[in-house]
C-alpha cells in the first residue's frame, strides 16, 4: 500500500455515510497495519546497522519517518471523525 492509496481510503472513510464508530474502526484498522509495517521496517533497520549497510539504514529511517507521519495522521482523522459525534443524552421519561 502506497502513502496515497492509505491517503485516500482514509478520506474515502471519513467521508462516507457509515456511522462515526464504524469509520473510527476502519480508521484504525488501517492505522494498526502502518504500525505493524513500520515495526517490521524498524526491525529491517537494525539489521543494516548491524550488517554496517548504512545506506540502507539511512533510507530504511526515512521511510519509517514518512510511516510515522502517515500513521499519525490516520488516527488524528480517526479522532476527528470520534470527536465530531454528539455524545447521547438519556431520555428522561416522567411518569
Amino acid at each position: 500500500m502506497t502513502e496515497f492509496e492509505v491517503r485516500r481510503m482514509a478520506e474515502d472513510i471519513a467521508r462516507s455515510s457509515e456511522e462515526p464508530r464504524s469509520k473510527v474502526r476502519a480508521l484504525l484498522k488501517i492505522a494498526r497495519s502502518l504500525r505493524l509495517r513500520t515495526r517490521a521496517l524498524i526491525h529491517a533497520r537494525d539489521q543494516s546497522v548491524q550488517a554496517r549497510d548504512g545506506n540502507t539504514a539511512a533510507h530504511l529511517d526515512r521511510i519509517i519517518g514518512r510511516l510515522r507521519a502517515l500513521y499519525e495522521d490516520v488516527r488524528l482523522e480517526a479522532y476527528r471523525v470520534l470527536s465530531s459525534m454528539r455524545p447521547e443524552v438519556p431520555v428522561l421519561v416522567s411518569a
